[in-house]
């Protein structure tokens, strides 16, 4: 693997990721993806899971306190997996840059937000069956 592959959250906006080798779709295709590619978490983008722009109109807020990540593991698969009306998985070698009160480690996938409705964003609690949120 070359460079180390991170994830950006940003404030009342999308996950800003780099380097990422795998983006899966719910059915399991691999999407194509470039150098950075920014990940709708605001749930209203018309180009999901992709940002649109839509959480400057809707008014989307999710302020993230950032700190450099202490994950250093340099096995697994760089991937993101997409979720049907659901989370993002993340698995491998990623870097969240955030401040967290909880340890990720790379040896077990987390799960980020993408319809905007957690309590815990970034990450996902749940919320999107709460909302009946959908991919269409």
């Amino acid at each position: 693997m070359s460079d180390k592959c991170c994830i950006n959250v940003f404030d009342d906006g999308p996950l800003g990721i780099e380097e990422l080798e795998t983006l899966i779709t719910p059915n399991g295709d691999e999407l194509e993806v470039k150098k950075r590619i920014a990940l709708c978490r605001c749930g209203a983008s018309q180009t999901k899971p992709f940002c649109d722009g839509t959480h400057k109109k809707i008014g989307f807020s999710s302020k993230i306190e950032k700190s450099e990540s202490n994950q250093d593991n340099d096995e697994g698969r760089r991937a993101i997996r997409i979720f049907m009306n659901g989370p993002y998985e993340v698995s491998g070698d990623i870097e969240l840059n955030i401040k967290d009160e909880m340890s990720l480690s790379n040896d077990d996938p987390y799960y980020l937000c993408r319809c905007g409705a957690s309590e815990n964003k970034p990450f996902c609690d749940g919320s999107h069956k709460k909302i009946n949120f959908s991919d269409e």
